[in-house]
C-alpha cells in the first residue's frame, strides 16, 4: 500500500475517533456526524481518494449514491476517478420528479432508525443506466447491511450490473459489509468499527 494512501487512511481513522460519540454501546448506536449529517468537504475529498484507489481497476462507468449522505459521497468519488463516470441520481422521499420514467423503489428499516419505527424509502432512476454499466454503489454508513443488501440485490435483479459497494465506515461486529459481500461483489470501508464502550470508547479494526 502507497504511502499516500495509507496517510489518508490514518487521517480518516483519526477524524473518525475525533467525532465518535458512543450514544449506546449495547445496541451499537454511535454518532460521528462529521462523517453523517454534517459531512466535512476534506473528510470527503480524502475518503473519495481512497475509495477511488481502491475501485480504479474495477472501470466503473457509473455511480449511485445511497441517498442522502451517500449522494455526497458518490460525487465526490466521481470526481475523484477523473473519467468519463455518470452520477446517478437517487432520492428518499416520497416525492419522486415526474420525469424519472423508470425507477427503482425500496423501502427499508433503517437500522438508526428502526426504534422509531420508520421505513426508509429509496428511489434510484434507472433510465440513465446504459447497457455493459459497471455501478459502484456508494452510502456513509454499513451497519446491520439490510439497506445496502436489499438496494443492491434489487438492482441486480433490474439488470443493472452492481459490481461494488463502498461506505465510509462500517460497524464490524454487526456484519453489514459481510452481509452485502454475498451477494458476491467488492465490498470496501475506510473506516472500520470493531467495538464500542462506554465513556465514548471506539476500538478500530486495524
Amino acid at each position: 500500500m502507497r504511502t499516500e494512501l495509507l496517510a489518508d487512511l490514518k487521517f480518516l481513522r483519526s477524524e473518525f475517533l475525533r467525532d465518535a460519540k458512543v450514544i449506546d454501546a449495547d445496541k451499537g448506536y454511535i454518532s460521528v456526524s462529521a462523517f453523517n449529517l454534517r459531512m466535512k468537504p476534506k473528510i470527503l475529498a480524502v475518503a473519495a481518494r481512497v475509495i477511488a484507489a481502491e475501485f480504479r481497476k474495477d472501470e466503473i462507468s457509473a455511480i449511485h449514491g445511497i441517498p442522502h449522505s451517500g449522494n455526497f459521497l458518490a460525487t465526490a468519488t466521481a470526481i475523484e476517478l477523473n473519467r468519463d463516470v455518470r452520477l446517478h441520481a437517487s432520492r428518499k422521499d416520497q416525492n419522486i420528479p415526474a420525469s424519472w420514467k423508470d425507477v427503482y423503489r425500496e423501502e427499508i428499516r433503517s437500522f438508526t432508525t428502526s426504534s422509531a419505527g420508520i421505513d426508509v424509502f429509496s428511489g434510484i432512476n434507472l433510465s440513465f443506466v446504459k447497457k455493459g454499466d459497471k455501478v459502484l454503489l456508494l452510502d456513509d454508513v454499513c451497519a446491520t447491511g439490510e439497506t445496502g443488501y436489499r438496494i443492491v440485490a434489487g438492482l441486480k435483479k433490474r439488470g443493472v450490473n452492481v459490481v461494488g459497494f463502498a461506505v465510509l465506515w462500517d460497524k464490524v461486529f454487526q456484519g453489514g459489509v459481510d452481509t452485502v459481500a454475498k451477494l458476491g461483489i467488492k465490498v470496501f470501508s475506510c473506516v472500520r468499527v470493531k467495538k464500542l464502550g462506554r465513556g465514548d470508547q471506539v476500538e478500530l479494526l486495524e
